[in-house]
């Protein structure tokens, strides 16, 4: 059994710049490749941001879909290179811890949690919503750049590098969500993602005291 109606699939964080990050255009072709004859499916780069996601869905002239697939990073890193495949289900937040999202979401930082919770905060979302999260360390964008820069950007020689195969990842997000749209009883055995078990947002800046050499002395560093 497969949904009824329309299924959107939005890669959330994704770059067209670099060919070999699991966000970026190999995924999005592969994904094309894989629902070239399905006219119910929409791929797309879902990087705009919460708020922009948000305005769009209220539009009262766009179509929404009854199946929602968002794939990006994790909140944090654990083990690099693993896929976790969740069914959304929402929750309440505190109002303020709310708007600490909503702020850090309109500065420009484009995350998954993110997307999730205030688009379910306004109530965009369908009730069939999944989430795929891959796993990277926070700096795989920059040392992939680094090596395409340098051309050596080959599957073999990242997977030595980073500890993950990033085509390896790719096929992998490919399978769970060609899995998802095939087989709607598929995302009712997938673990539960809610508000409680979210990441805590970072904040923009902390600070530490120092001590100066004296004994009654310190002074205040703000590190971004």
């Amino acid at each position: 059994m497969t949904y009824a109606g329309k299924t959107l699939i939005g890669i959330v964080g994704y770059t067209p710049v670099l060919d070999c990050y699991p966000l970026g255009p190999r995924l999005m072709v592969t994904l094309e490749q894989a629902f070239a004859d399905r006219s119910d499916i929409t791929i797309e780069n879902m990087t705009w941001g919460p708020i922009h996601i948000v305005q769009r869905f209220q539009d009262p002239d766009v179509t929404k879909p009854t199946c929602l697939i968002l794939i990006g990073n994790t909140a944090t890193s654990v083990v690099p290179g693993r896929i976790h495949a969740h069914r959304w289900v929402g929750g309440t937040l505190p109002e303020q811890v709310i708007q600490e999202r909503i702020y850090e979401a309109v500065t420009g930082i484009v995350d998954i949690e993110n997307t999730l919770v205030i688009g379910d905060h306004f109530g965009i979302w369908p009730e069939a919503c999944f989430s795929i999260e891959v796993d990277m360390q926070a700096d795989a964008f920059g040392r992939m750049v680094i090596a395409d820069n340098e051309d050596w950007a080959d599957d073999r020689s990242l997977k030595e590098h980073l500890g993950f195969s990033p085509q390896g990842m790719i096929d992998e997000i490919a399978d769970h969500v060609v899995g998802l749209v095939n087989n709607a009883d598929a995302g009712a055995s997938l673990p539960p993602k809610s508000v409680s078990d979210l990441a805590p947002i970072s904040a923009f800046t902390h600070h530490r005291l120092v001590t100066d050499g004296h004994d009654d002395g310190h002074r205040e560093e703000v590190l971004s």
